[in-house]
């Protein structure tokens, strides 16, 4: 017999999604924010130490809002932007 879809998801399968989740989130991220890195510090930097502080800088973007979308799903710990940065509803 088939499962019910009326039947709800066990907390640990929802919990499981959300590391899924979170865990490809955050990779493809620190991979687009390490090319997109390299790219900038390739057209904009001469010096190998400069590409690697371009690359750094991507690596640090992708990371933070990975970080920042993922606290987000797992219960809101990143709190809110004041409401000064908030963009206004049109």
């Amino acid at each position: 017999m088939p499962p019910s879809t009326s039947m709800a998801r066990p907390p640990e399968l929802a919990t499981d999604a959300q590391w899924d989740r979170a865990i490809e989130l955050t990779l493809r991220r620190l991979v687009y924010g390490a090319g997109a890195g390299l790219a900038l510090g390739l057209i904009f930097t001469r010096s190998s130490a400069g590409r690697g502080r371009a690359m750094s800088f991507g690596l640090g973007m992708g990371v933070g809002s990975a970080y920042t979308d993922a606290s987000r799903e797992f219960g809101g710990v990143v709190p809110p932007l004041p409401s000064v940065l908030q963009p206004t509803p049109k």
